[in-house]
């Protein structure tokens, strides 16, 4: 059996991604309107629903989603986002979130498998 993808997988794939994110979009408007009170939660779990009910690409194209949302809404906060601290911040909020994007997708191969 061949790995062809068709053009209902690609139309579902493009409605994911396109769901995704207006949520993110949303989220990244509640995180700006919040100032400082931290959504990672939501952020969290919008990335595990999309790595587990897609594929793990889309889940760190969402990543990246909540990244620029979650940067683009402390910019505009003003939070201090040129100091160290916050690069720093910044560089674990991209490693757990990437850890947690492969795991979701590793622990649905498996379960389904």
């Amino acid at each position: 059996m061949t790995n062809i993808v068709t053009k209902k997988s690609l139309t579902y794939l493009f409605s994911a991604l396109t769901l995704t994110t207006i949520v993110v979009s949303i989220l990244g408007y509640i995180d700006f309107k919040t100032g400082e009170i931290s959504l990672d939660v939501l952020y969290l779990l919008c990335i595990c629903l999309v790595a587990w009910y897609t594929n793990t690409f889309l889940g760190l194209l969402c990543v990246i989603e909540v990244l620029l949302a979650k940067t683009s809404a402390d910019y505009f906060c003003q939070v201090k986002v040129g100091t160290h601290l916050y690069e720093w911040n910044t560089l674990n909020y991209v490693i757990m979130y990437i850890v947690v994007c492969v795991m979701v997708g590793k622990l649905k191969k498996v379960l389904t498998s």
